[in-house]
């Protein structure tokens, strides 16, 4: 909660129900103030995620080898849907081809035994 004097805080709660027409209760009040806590909390860890990959970002474009991976960071960075639709497509096709190279190296194990005996 904030730690506002009690004029102060009369005054947003006036100014916020003339905005919604009414007052609110006590329960309206407590669960909108749990939604703006929720979304601030998310903003901020959000915020520092951002830093955290900008940082190793940083990092990797000073080492020549990770320059690709700092590639992909930035463009983590600058389209975080987008590149998380691209990676979860990418883990499918990864995943369906490794078990369709399994499966085709099994036969062709197979095959080769009973080409041999």
């Amino acid at each position: 909660m904030s730690k506002r004097n009690p004029v102060e805080r009369l005054e947003d709660e006036l100014t916020r129900a003339k905005a919604r027409g009414r007052w609110l209760s006590d329960d309206e009040q407590v669960d909108l103030d749990r939604e703006a806590d929720a979304v601030a909390t998310q903003a901020e860890a959000k915020q520092r995620r951002d830093r955290k990959l900008l940082i190793l970002t940083g990092v990797c474009l000073l080492i020549p080898p990770l320059w690709p991976l700092a590639l992909g960071m930035t463009l983590l960075l600058l389209y975080p849907v987008t590149m998380a639709r691209i990676g979860l497509a990418a883990a499918i096709i990864f995943l369906m081809g490794g078990l369709l190279l399994s499966g085709v190296l099994g036969l062709a194990m197979f095959w080769l035994i009973q080409l041999l005996f």
